[in-house]
Parts: C-alpha cells; structure tokens; sequence
C-alpha cells in the first residue's frame, strides 16, 4: 500500500489513528495531521467542461444543474478562466458614440432633427463583440398602402 504524502511539504507520512472513521495520517518532517486524500474541489476537466459550454451560449444556471453544482461555483470557474486566459484591454482603446451623436452625424439636417429614429443594433462578429448599427430608412408619403 502506497501511503500518501504530506500536502503540504510533500514528506513521508504515517498511519496516526482514526477521525470519524477515516485513517489519519501525521506528517513526518511537519508534523501536520490530515485525514483527506483526494484534492479539494471538482476536477479540472469539468471547470473546462463548463467553460466551454458557457462560451457555446448555455446559461449559468444550467450548467450548474447538469454538473450538480451551485451557479455561483461556475461563475467562479468562468471568471477564473477569463482572469487566467485574456488580458483586460487598455483603457481608452473603446470608442463611446452616444446615439443622439450618431443620429446628427449620419442623419441629413434637411429632414426633422431630434431622436425617435429607429436603430438597430446587430452582432456582426460575436468573437469580437463588433456590433453593427444600422437605421432603417423612413417611408415616404407615397409608399403609405
């Protein structure tokens, strides 16, 4: 039988007694006492399982439901692996447009000025995050039916 080591200096270990029916083992060269051998948490496996499909469009709610864990714990996960993998963007590299601007700059000032255009907002890339926004273009009184 291969004993365990310690976890946390990584000595020998021996057999020193029983806590509420588990074997207890006392480190050697520390003298720390631990009764747990596996390691804490859930596998690596399943953190990446979970990043995956949260990156594919599940929710939060239901990859923690067919893990049979609680949704903050994949939260967790989710930034862990976000913090691990891709760096914060500079500040200043955004560019903010409010709509009301956008509505002068490509809106003609021969019609009537003010908001209450519509204005979509598309995904054109997801990867990215680029959005499109496109105006639909108004009726004319001819083509009323």
């Amino acid at each position: 039988m291969d004993l365990p080591t310690c976890p946390k200096c990584e000595e020998c270990t021996v057999k020193n007694g029983f806590v509420k029916g588990q074997q207890r083992w006392k480190c050697k060269g520390c003298n720390f006492q631990f009764t747990r051998i596996e390691p804490k948490g859930k596998p690596l496996w399943m953190k990446l399982l979970a990043n995956l499909l949260y990156i594919s469009g599940n929710s939060l709610n239901s990859i923690a439901k067919n893990f049979n864990v609680s949704t903050p714990s994949v939260l967790d996960w989710v930034r862990d692996f976000a913090r691990a993998n891709y760096e914060k963007p500079a500040p200043g590299s955004a560019i903010v447009v409010e709509l009301d601007e956008m509505w002068h700059f490509i809106g003609s000032k021969k019609r009537s000025v003010g908001s209450g255009k519509l204005l979509l907002a598309m995904a054109a890339d997801l990867s990215t995050g680029r959005l499109e926004i496109v105006m639909l273009k108004p009726l004319t009184s001819s083509s009323n039916v």
